[in-house]
């Protein structure tokens, strides 16, 4: 067999071998595809990162993120996967309540800190008196600090609903309320805002 006959053959062998080669045009669309998803991302990351930090996080959200929009599309998907998968829907109380054990201390019946009420993360922190503990100023101008926590699972300027978890604590959970400068008492708070 002489050199043309075994450069056919390997010709004809590469024909028959069906085998799909990344092309300088296909590396170019796949290249730049992910150049365009990660500008996407970054950008989105860029604006969420600007909504968070924000101190007009509030117009930003009342003016161009529209959380009514975002509720009722929210709400139109949780019925449509409802109906596909046929889920029973399962109703789930928003009333957060503690069992006052003594002092500033409370228990409710898991170890997670449940938020009272719509509001924002002012402060995390650490301190050897309270430990990890968290501010959250809620819409009634309430501020309620989370003490004695174990694990924190909320961040500075995140906006937290009734019932979002704050985070979790080992026996008992210090709980303390001030309107303004004036503290007030669980029974109060109560009384007055549920």
């Amino acid at each position: 067999m002489n050199d043309i006959d075994e450069i056919k053959k390997r010709i004809k062998d590469r024909k028959n071998n069906d085998q799909k080669v990344l092309t300088d045009y296909h590396f170019s669309k796949v290249y730049n595809g992910m150049i365009k998803c990660m500008i996407v991302l970054l950008t989105l990351l860029s604006v969420g990162a600007f909504v968070k930090i924000s101190p007009h996080a509030d117009i930003i959200d009342t003016y161009i993120l529209n959380d009514e929009y975002y509720k009722e599309a929210v709400s139109w998907g949780m019925s449509y996967l409802k109906q596909l998968f046929n889920v029973e829907s399962v109703t789930v109380s928003k009333q957060v309540s503690y069992t006052h054990i003594k002092d500033n201390y409370y228990t409710n019946n898991s170890n997670e800190v449940l938020n009272f009420s719509d509001g924002r993360v002012i402060y995390v922190g650490q301190q050897p008196l309270m430990g990890n503990y968290v501010i959250v100023l809620l819409k009634n101008n309430v501020e309620v600090t989370y003490a004695n926590l174990s694990d924190v699972f909320v961040n500075l300027y995140d906006s937290v609903e009734t019932g979002t978890i704050i985070g979790t604590y080992n026996k008992e959970i210090m709980i303390i309320f001030s309107e303004g400068v004036q503290e007030i008492t669980y029974e109060t708070f109560e009384q007055k805002y549920n």
